[in-house]
């Protein structure tokens, strides 16, 4: 009875994909360049300092349909605001929009230009194409030891387009 169930849910979102191109011909479809701009605030369970992050950074956008879905990935950089030395943390990133829903994930490494660490940060949050806030816990996966920034961040990004085409 699972196999059957699992199936039928297979089709329906495999049907499901292949019908939304034909709305996409009827509600709008686009692909956009975008300059990326963003606050992330760091916040840390323990008495540990807060940290506040500054986000700068270009990304592809593939947006559209009946219910609003797509994909936008791209690169940039986090700026320390208020850690003791300067930091900052070049990243690349990916995210998939479906009506208010964006999940994603990045690959962060931050620097003082001394130390290094990297990190997976998978995210869920709320937004579109334009605009998304996110909950970003972090996966340290190297130098565990160096913590320019806590291991959880609240993000608001906002798109500004730079190119649209239909």
């Amino acid at each position: 009875m699972k196999n059957r169930i699992s199936f039928l849910f297979l089709v329906g979102c495999i049907t499901f994909g292949f019908c939304q191109s034909e709305y996409d011909k009827k509600y709008g479809h686009y692909e956009s360049l975008n300059l990326g701009v963003g606050y992330s605030y760091s916040f840390s369970d323990s008495n540990k300092k807060d940290f506040h992050l500054l986000y700068i950074g270009l990304n592809k956008t593939n947006y559209g349909g009946r219910h609003g879905g797509g994909y936008q990935y791209g690169i940039g950089t986090e700026i320390g605001l208020n850690t003791e030395k300067f930091t900052i943390g070049p990243k690349i990133s990916g995210t998939f929009y479906f009506q208010f829903i964006a999940i994603g994930t990045e690959l962060i490494t931050y620097t003082d230009f001394d130390r290094w660490t990297l990190r997976l940060v998978p995210f869920i949050g709320i937004g579109s194409e334009k605009l998304k806030l996110t909950l970003n816990p972090q996966v340290i996966l190297t130098n565990k030891n160096f913590q320019p920034v806590n291991k959880s961040l609240l993000n608001l990004s906002v798109n500004l387009s730079l190119d649209r085409k239909k």
